[in-house]
This record gives structure tokens, C-alpha cells and sequence, in this order.
């Protein structure tokens, strides 16, 4: 989203000069061809004459943008074809409102009226969720479109979108709860840029030290508790696994430990969260090096990292009633004379030796070791984040990402933060059975399997390893949904996509 973008929220009609009126029309399906619910109002008519001509029939993700010349409201009208109202869901509000934004991104309106009133006033809609629900799903869609990452184009930056969005309700009562609701939403916005843009830095850019720098800067801003490792200090931490990734790098690695407690935190009962971040912000593979196709892809291998600071961000914004610990591991993993060679034995900081076969399986090798670290302040859950198995695509697909635990309870509730904004989870198994293949004959384990099959499993059960009797955690395995989600209108077409920081923010606050 711009940074100059201004949201107003109004709840009457508005005068003035605007480049576009938006409004949501709906489908009739009831009759034999399939036509547009003309709405109430000044647009009634056009919507009638489009629909009986079958230029726009509102089925969903449709949209009709039209011209004036002085004889409407607005110098230009965008109609949203919403589908038929009984079938619309959030997660559909959200994707029409997506494909209105690509919309006037591409005709370049500045200023906007969003009429609330054709949207909620549906015959149909499922009014077991709220007018409020509804319009924040679809405020979602259109604000979390507007994303660009323009910082190493030379020339102009200016967003190409509009910069004035105006939301009119009649009901009085709705237009202040969503005045109250802006802010909330441009923290998530905010958030999820965030996200994006430290997922799409090229690595020579986004070296470890740089996000160590600006993890400073995002925790005096947001007032969190902050503290940097350097490779001494996690040598004396014995960091083995985390410091063999990167022994082939010139550039050090870092280990950034965000720390938030809510404001009015109680004295008692406070529960604390775990987020760990995989933070590889190159990854070649090492010395069993990737194939070169797409490779410059690899600059999104530390998006498990950058989800984990979205998600602190606007946990932090939120004032969520939890207190979370934030633990992202930066390094680069890069093959060289120095770099870990397949079959090296490396000692973890839980005292555990572990196998190099792959060196390209290296995600799991530095988790291991923060994982351990984290462990010894006690959280009441931990969640890791991670772009960790091609495997995990092969399972399923791009539409979700896979969540792995030791408890139900909480691999539910993460699903459940998730499901409310449309990102998916879906769980696989971590059977102790997947261990099997991990044996080695040198040392206590090994950080890749050779059997064909389960790699998003045993990658989950390696990190099941380090985790200490009792403790609850989830691992999120992100690297098919990390970027790319073009599917989705309101995700970027190319570029990181920010899912999931609003399922963790979300699950921080509901925990």
C-alpha cells in the first residue's frame, strides 16, 4: 500500500469530486440466464441496461468499469460482480474486492467513493456474520492488492493506485465502528508490506546484518525488546548447526530475539508465545547446490523470518494479551572451501549430533538450534515458520501450507486464526515412524532422509527432535505459499505473498 494512501469513512452521502464510484452487484440466479441485481440508488438503471445488453451479468470477480461525461456522481463508476449472495463468503468478498483494485490500478484513479450500502443491503447475504464482518473482508481485499515493491526502480515511485479511498454507509452505527477499525487495518496493511518487502530484497541487499539493523529499528518504533546475536555469541551459545549453514558465507549471520508484553500485561496468568523464523537470505544450496533455473528465487528463503516480524508488528499494534518471544535465524548458506561438505558431523545446542547428507536441507539445521534456545524461556507455545520442503508443494500444491505438531489443541488454533482471513492450513503428519530414514550410522541422526516420499514429514519430524518433553509446538512449512500466489487478485503476481502473519497475529490475541 502507498504510504500516502488515506482512508475516510463516512456515513452519509458525499459531495465532491471523485475519479470512481465502487459499487458491489450482485447475480440472480434464480431465473433462466443469469443477470445483475440492479442496485437502489443513482446507478440503478446503467446496472439494469448492462445487464439486460449481457455486458455485465455481476458473477463473481467480474468487474465493468465505465465513463462519465458529468451525469453521474463520479467521473467514472467500477462495478464488482459479487456472485449470487447466498454462495458469497469473506474469503469471496476478499477476491472480488482484489480484482476491483487490479482494476483501477490499471485506469489510474486517485480518488474513490466505496458505496457500503450495495454490498450489505443484498437480499440473501448470510446475515449470521455482521455488516461489520462483511465490510472488513472486503476492505482486506482491496487494501492488501494495493501492495507494490518499487524501492530499486529508478524514476518515479509513486503508487500507481488510488491515494484517497472514501467508505459511505448510511447506517450510523457501522460507519463508527469502522472509523474505529482503520487504524487496525492500516497496521495490517503495514505489516504485511513489511513482510513483502524483506521477502523481495535481494539478497545482496538483505544480508543478515541488514535485517538485524532494521529489526532495531521496526522494535523502538513499535517500543519491543530487542537484542542481536553476532556468530560469538552464538558460538558460545553452541550453535553448531546454525553456524555450519553459514560457515561458506563471507557474510556473518545474526540471530534477532524480539521480545513484546502487552501494556496492561496482568501480574499473573500471562501466557507467552513463541515465534521462530527460518531467515536463509540466500540459499545456493551449499555444496549440494541447487540447479541455476529460478535460483534468484531463492532471495525468499528467509520469508519464514520476515512472516515472524509481520506478525510481531501487528501483534504489537494489536496489543494482543499475550506476551510473545520472537527468535529470526539470518544467514546465507553458500558453497566455498570453508562450507559444510556432505557427510560432516555437526553438534546442535541440545547437545545432539547430527549428519550432513544434503546440504541443501539446511532450514531444519538452524531452527534446531533456536528452537533449543527459545525453549529456555519457557513459552507456553511455540510456533516455527518456515520455507523448509520443496515437499511440501508436492503435497499440496500452492492453495495451502502445511502445519505439523505435538498438540491438537494448538495446530487447531492456528488453523482456526488462519481460516478468518482466508489463509489456509492444512495439517500433515510428524509420526515418530518418519525418524526411520533420518538414522545415521555416525552421529544421533541425519538432516535428510533417502527414501522417496514424506520429505515435508521427516523435515518436520527432524525439528520433533529438539523439542522438549512437554513443550507445545507447531511447525508451518510456508515454501509453497511463501510467493508467487497469483491465484488470488489480492496477493502480488510475482513476490512474496505476506500469508500468514495475519493467522499469527490473529492467533496471538485469541490464544
Amino acid at each position: 500500500m502507498s504510504s500516502i494512501l488515506k482512508l475516510e469513512v463516512k456515513s452519509a452521502s458525499v459531495s465532491g469530486s471523485f475519479d470512481c464510484d465502487v459499487l458491489a452487484v450482485f447475480q440472480n440466479q434464480t431465473g433462466k440466464s443469469k443477470k445483475a441485481i440492479a442496485p437502489r440508488g443513482h446507478y440503478a438503471s446503467i446496472v439494469e441496461q448492462f445487464s439486460k445488453g449481457g455486458a455485465f451479468a455481476g458473477a463473481h470477480g467480474s468487474v465493468s468499469y465505465l465513463r462519465f461525461n458529468g451525469k453521474a456522481t463520479a467521473e467514472s463508476v467500477l462495478l464488482v460482480g459479487m456472485g449470487a449472495a447466498e454462495e458469497l463468503t469473506l474469503e469471496k468478498a476478499r477476491i472480488a474486492a482484489g480484482h476491483a483494485w487490479a482494476k483501477l490500478k490499471s485506469e489510474k484513479d486517485k480518488t474513490l467513493r466505496i458505496d457500503l450500502d450495495t454490498l450489505l443491503s443484498a437480499k440473501g447475504l448470510n446475515h449470521e456474520l455482521s455488516h461489520f464482518a462483511w465490510v472488513s473482508a472486503f476492505a482486506e481485499g482491496l487494501l492488501l492488492g494495493a501492495y507494490e515493491f518499487t524501492k530499486h526502480k529508478t524514476g518515479k515511485k509513486d503508487s500507481s493506485g488510488p491515494i484517497r479511498i472514501v467508505f459511505v454507509t448510511s447506517e450510523k452505527s457501522l460507519a463508527q465502528q469502522l472509523a474505529k477499525e482503520l487504524p487496525r487495518l492500516e497496521a495490517m496493511v503495514e505489516a504485511l508490506r513489511v513482510t513483502r518487502d524483506w521477502s523481495n530484497e535481494p539478497s545482496n541487499v538483505g544480508i543478515p546484518e541488514y535485517f538485524a539493523n532494521e529489526a532495531r529499528k521496526f522494535a523502538r518504533q513499535y517500543g519491543l525488546k530487542c537484542k542481536v546475536l553476532n556468530e560469538k555469541d552464538a558460538a558460545r551459545e553452541k550453535m553448531g548447526l546454525f553456524l555450519g549453514v553459514g560457515e561458506g558465507a563471507e557474510r556473518e549471520g545474526r540471530i534477532v530475539v524480539l521480545e513484546y508484553t502487552p501494556k496492561a500485561a496482568p501480574k499473573r496468568n500471562l501466557k507467552t508465545i513463541a515465534l521462530v523464523g527460518k531467515g536463509v537470505t540466500f540459499d545456493s544450496g551449499g555444496i549440494s547446490i541447487k540447479p541455476s533455473a529460478r535460483m534468484e528465487e531463492m532471495k525468499h528463503d528467509m520469508t519464514g523470518a520476515a512472516t515472524v516480524m509481520g506478525a510481531m508488528l501487528l501483534a504489537a499494534k494489536y496489543q494482543v494479551p499475550n506476551r510473545l518471544i520472537a527468535v529470526m535465524a539470518f544467514t546465507e548458506n553458500m558453497p566455498d572451501g570453508r562450507a559444510i561438505q556432505p557427510g560432516n558431523v555437526l553438534v546442535s545446542r541440545a547437545g545432539k549430533t547430527v549428519e550432513v547428507v544434503n546440504t541443501d536441507a539446511e532450514g531444519r539445521l538452524i531452527l534446531a538450534d533456536v528452537l533449543d534456545y527459545v525453549q529456555d524461556m519457557k513459552p507456553d507455545a511455540i510456533i516455527d515458520v518456515a520455507t523448509l520442503t520443496g515437499a511440501v508443494g508436492i503435497a499440496l500444491g500452492k492453495f495451502c501450507c502445511g502445519i505439523f505438531g505435538n498438540d491438537e489443541a494448538l495446530i487447531d488454533a492456528i488453523r482456526r486464526a488462519g481460516a478468518a482471513h482466508g489463509e489456509r492450513i492444512w495439517e500433515l503428519p510428524a509420526y515418530d515412524d518418519y525418524f526411520e530414514d533420518l538414522k545415521s550410522d555416525t552421529a544421533d541422526m541425519r538432516n535428510s532422509g533417502y527414501e522417496g516420499g514424506g520429505g515435508a514429514s521427516r523435515g518436520a519430524v527432524f525439528l520433533k527432535q529438539f523439542i522438549r518433553k512437554g513443550n507445545a509446538w507447531a511447525h508451518m512449512d510456508i515454501a509453497a505459499t511463501a510467493a508467487g500466489l497469483s491465484y488470488l487478485p489480492y496477493y502480488p503476481k510475482k513476490g512474496a505473498s505476506g500469508c500468514y502473519v495475519r493467522a499469527l497475529a490473529r492467533f496471538a490475541a485469541e490464544f
